[in-house]
């Protein structure tokens, strides 16, 4: 501790010091479901962006212009990081992780119900915004709940739900329109995601009991 420095006092969902390691973060609920919500999250952004240009032509918008679109979305998707962390620091990581799971299931539903062209550049303004803030909310959750003495090992294990979510998403983004024959198809399943994610993140989301040393 840097001489003449007093440390803040924590805030809510914070210890003030680090009690989590790695061993003992994976034996709380608050992992997994941080670690769920976190998958959902990427799945859901990741199967959403992965067809943003054919969505776009599907809607009527020129093939040039959609890829350029694509590009401008992802911009966005860099504005989400500091956005969706300052959300995380004033209103809690849970709080937060509902925010965009709602922002998340709102837009798939309006894509899904009235597929025009200003619909469809909110959606995905708004989808790579919360994609990219999930990669602002995670390790602040991890830091936030479990500490800092063992955050390497603890985030490491946690950022595997953004692979596995890179992985899923645009595979079964392709076996839905295999399926159902238009990529618009995508979004109804994005929209349960959503509601799964906001499920699990209300109910089991919370800081853990920190444990006896």
């Amino acid at each position: 501790m840097p001489r003449g420095w007093t440390p803040p006092a924590p805030k809510p969902g914070e210890h003030k010091t680090c009690e989590f390691t790695r061993a003992k973060m994976l034996s709380t609920t608050s992992f997994y479901a941080l670690w769920v919500c976190f998958f959902i999250g990427c799945l859901a952004g990741l199967m959403a962006i992965s067809i943003a240009k054919p969505v776009g032509t599907d809607v009527g918008i020129e093939t040039g212009l959609a890829t350029v679109l694509v590009g401008i979305f992802a911009i966005f998707n860099g504005f989400g990081r500091p956005v969706f962390g300052a959300l995380t620091d004033k209103l809690t990581p849970r709080n937060t992780v509902m925010v965009s799971f709602v922002l998340i299931g709102l837009v798939s539903l309006l894509i899904w119900q009235i597929p025009t062209v200003p619909v469809y550049l909110i959606t995905f303004v708004v989808l790579w915004g919360c994609l990219g803030g999930w990669l602002a909310i995670a390790p602040t959750a991890c830091g936030s709940y479990f500490g800092t003495c063992d955050y390497p090992r603890c985030y490491g294990v946690i950022f595997l739900a953004y692979g596995a979510g890179a992985i899923a998403g645009p595979q079964l983004a392709g076996f839905i329109k295999t399926s159902s024959g238009s990529y618009l198809g995508v979004f109804p399943f994005v929209l349960v995601l959503a509601v799964i994610g906001l499920v699990i993140a209300y109910a089991m989301l919370k800081p853990p009991k920190v444990p006896t040393q």
